[in-house]
C-alpha cells in the first residue's frame, strides 16, 4: 500500500531550520509543502531550495493557513510558545525544538492545551534520545545486572568562537540537554538543583556546573563551559552500583545518509544521525497516528521546572526545590 508523504510547515528557516530542512528532503516519508520566516532572506533562501512550498512570513499565518499535516519549528526560543499553541488549536502533529518554552508556566500551559486537545500533539527536539551511543548507555543501564545509578556525570563544553552565551543562556539553552538525559537515563524526577558559576579574570570562559538530585537521591553533576581553545565536546559518565557505564567518545558523525556540509558546526556533524533518527521517528509516529516518538510536552514542562529553578539557586546560591 502506498502511503502520501506527510506534507509539512517548516517553521524557522536559520541554522537549525536549514539542518531541518536538508533532513526533511531526504526522507520519502515528509514533503516540505510550506516555510515560514519572519527574517525574510531566511524564507526566501528557503523557497530557492523547496519552489514548490507556500511561503509565508509570518509563522501563525502558516500554522492557521497552510495546507499542512504537521509542523516543525526551529524558530527563536521566546518564540515557541504562542506558535506551538496554534499548532495546537489546529490539531497539527508538531516537532518543536527545545526548549519547549522558556518558562515552567508557559510549557505547562502547552501541557493543559494539549490535555483539552484529547491527543498528543508535541513532541520536543532533545534530540540525543535518538543517537546511537546514548541508546547504547541507555541500553547498558537498563540491561539486566546493571544495578541501580547512583551518580551520572555530564559535561558539555563549546568553544568561544562558537557560543558566546552567559550563565544564565548556558542554563536555559545548553543544559536542557543534560537535565532531559538525566530524566531518560533514571526514568526519575528531579527534586531539588544546586548552581554555581565562575568566570576567568578576563570574562571569555564561563563555567557552569548544576547539581541534581532526583526523587530517589540520584545525583547528577553537569559541567557547562564556553571559552576560548575549547573543542566541542560531550560526555557522560554513569556510576551504578555494580560498575561504572560511559558514553562512547564523541566523534563526528560523517558516516550518516543526512547531509554535512563542511561548515557544519562540530554539535551538528556530532549529532547528524541524532537528527535523523529523530525527524524519521517522529514523521513514522504521525504516520501510525501516534504523533510523539520522543520526548513530549510533558517532559519539555518538567525539565522547565529545573532550569527555573537552576535559575533561582544561581540568583540565591542556595540550592533550591523544584516547583510543579
Amino acid at each position: 500500500m502506498t502511503v502520501d508523504p506527510i506534507r509539512v510547515a517548516l517553521i524557522g528557516l536559520g541554522g537549525m531550520g536549514s539542518t531541518h530542512l536538508k533532513i526533511l528532503a531526504g526522507l520519502p516519508q515528509a514533503t516540505i509543502t510550506a516555510i515560514a520566516d519572519t527574517h525574510a532572506p531566511f524564507t526566501d533562501r528557503a523557497a530557492q531550495l523547496v519552489p514548490n512550498a507556500a511561503a509565508f512570513y509570518d509563522p501563525i499565518d502558516c500554522v492557521n493557513n497552510a495546507d499542512i499535516d504537521a509542523a516543525l519549528i526551529a524558530t527563536a526560543d521566546d518564540t515557541h510558545f504562542a506558535i506551538t499553541q496554534a499548532c495546537i488549536k489546529r490539531g497539527l502533529p508538531t516537532l518543536c525544538e527545545k526548549p519547549l518554552t522558556t518558562t515552567a508556566h508557559e510549557s505547562r500551559q502547552i501541557v493543559e492545551a494539549e490535555q483539552a486537545a484529547g491527543q498528543p500533539l508535541v513532541q520536543v527536539g532533545w534530540m540525543r534520545r535518538f543517537d546511537p551511543d546514548y541508546l547504547a548507555l541507555h541500553h547498558q543501564l537498563h540491561a539486566a545486572g546493571s544495578g541501580t545509578p547512583v551518580l551520572i556525570s555530564q559535561r558539555h563544553r563549546n568553544p568561544l568562537s562558537v557560543i558566546t552565551f552567559d550563565q544564565r543562556e548556558l542554563i536555559t539553552s545548553s543544559a536542557s540537554h543534560d537535565i532531559d538525559i538525566f530524566r531518560w537515563l533514571t526514568g526519575d524526577e528531579i527534586a531539588q538543583v544546586s548552581t554555581t558559576s565562575t568566570t576567568s579574570s578576563d570574562g571569555n570562559t564561563i563555567l557552569v556546573v548544576i547539581t541534581l538530585t532526583s526523587q530517589t537521591g540520584i545525583v547528577g553533576t553537569m559541567e557547562l563551559v564556553r571559552g576560548p581553545g575549547l573543542s566541542y565536546d560531550i560526555g557522560c559518565d554513569i556510576v551504578t552500583a555494580t560498575g561504572p557505564l560511559t558514553l562512547a567518545p564523541t566523534q563526528p558523525d560523517q558516516a550518516d545518509p543526512a547531509p554535512v556540509d563542511a561548515q557544519d558546526e562540530a554539535w551538528m556533524q556530532r549529532f547528524a544521525h541524532a537528527y535523523r533518527n529523530q525527524d524519521a521517528a517522529w514523521l513514522a509516529a504521525i504516520a501510525a497516528g501516534t504523533n510523539v516518538a520522543g520526548a513530549t510536552a510533558n517532559d519539555g514542562y518538567a525539565v522547565n521546572t529545573v532550569i527555573d529553578a537552576a535559575l533561582a539557586s544561581l540568583d540565591s546560591g542556595r540550592a533550591t526545590t523544584i516547583q510543579r
